[in-house]
């Protein structure tokens, strides 16, 4: 299918060149606009990629900054679109938006604008851990369950992979602006603080780490997804399973499953690890997810409509994809 300009906003940080150089593979002729502050930057990052222009953004416009005669086939918000100029933007020209950068506690904003306007365009909000990889690594271990009583997420990023500084700023505006963390127990929502936000994880080389509980996306998408009662997500910074072997800092995903299989109880459990690091496995998941949003794999394209990552793929597909970029799945 042919689309305008994909216009990727922060195409020019740490997640945004992964992300970039994913799309490219995947997708070498689509016409692309990478959107940054520094103009010099982006510009010399559109000349190694092809097929794309940069473009000066301004977070705090409308329209971004950008002129009356630039259109697009999508908006990518890499960074927090706190003005949700980014969002307006898709709306007025009708075309797809994606966003990974909003929290939990904000996302009424985006909520909002989208039922306003809800038959302009399809709306992705897609701030779930590593812009979907959890969610969906946790659904397709889940599907092998007659009922789903517990689901804990752990996320391991190394204290060597570089993030960025967007990312940590994100993070921290995340922390002060809700310090207690969000969760499910019993079936009821919850706001963990004191002794109640760490938690144990089992990293995939078999260390028990001391982590601490994240309000994330993945929590209320599991839920609505699987019905569990009790669901939690726990982040820790530690050195990872592949550098402590001599590799690369990677980033790790564990999700642990506990309810009843053809009527016995059961556990289960799934690990993630990919080499090249949380940024890396960002911009691959946001690749996955817009190329179903927009229909560039082959299938139609989506309507306008309010979209999370798991329905968007399907996970056995998702997952598949994954390995396929270098992610090792057990």
């Amino acid at each position: 299918m042919k689309t305008g300009p994909i216009l990727f906003a922060g195409g020019s940080g740490s997640v945004g060149r992964k992300t970039l150089a994913w799309f490219r593979t995947r997708h070498p002729d689509t016409p692309l606009l990478i959107g940054g502050r520094n103009l010099k930057t982006a510009g010399e990052l559109a000349d190694s990629t092809g097929s794309a222009r940069a473009v000066g953004i301004d977070l705090d416009q409308p329209r971004l900054g950008l002129g009356q005669d630039i259109t697009v086939g999508a908006v990518v918000m890499l960074v927090p679109d706190n003005g949700l100029n980014g969002l307006r933007l898709a709306q007025e020209q009708s075309v797809p938006y994606m966003s990974i950068g909003s929290g939990l506690i904000e996302v009424a904003s985006e909520l909002a604008l989208f039922t306003h306007r809800p038959a302009s365009s399809p709306v992705v909000l897609a701030s779930h851990w590593m812009a979907g990889a959890a969610v969906l690594l946790a659904a397709r271990a889940a599907q092998q369950f007659d009922h789903v009583r517990s689901i804990a997420l752990g996320a391991l990023v190394d204290d060597q992979d570089s993030v960025g500084p967007t990312a940590v700023e994100d993070m921290e505006r995340l922390h002060e602006a809700a310090p207690a963390a969000f969760a499910l127990k019993d079936g009821k929502r919850v706001w963990l603080t004191g002794d109640d936000v760490h938690h144990e994880i089992e990293t995939v080389d078999g260390r028990r780490l001391t982590g601490s509980a994240f309000s994330s996306f993945d929590v209320v998408s599991l839920q609505a997804l699987t019905g569990a009662p009790d669901i939690r997500f726990d982040l820790v910074t530690a050195e990872s399973s592949s550098r402590r072997k001599g590799g690369k800092a990677a980033t790790e995903i564990m999700v642990e499953l506990e309810g009843n299989i053809a009527g016995s109880p059961a556990k289960r459990r799934a690990t993630l690890v990919f080499d090249d690091g949380t940024a890396a496995l960002t911009g691959v998941s946001v690749v996955l997810l817009l190329g179903a949003v927009l229909g560039l794999d082959g299938q139609a394209p989506m309507p306008p409509g309010l979209y999370m990552p798991e329905l968007l793929a399907r996970p056995d597909d998702f997952v598949a994809a994954l390995v396929e970029a270098g992610a090792q799945v057990s």
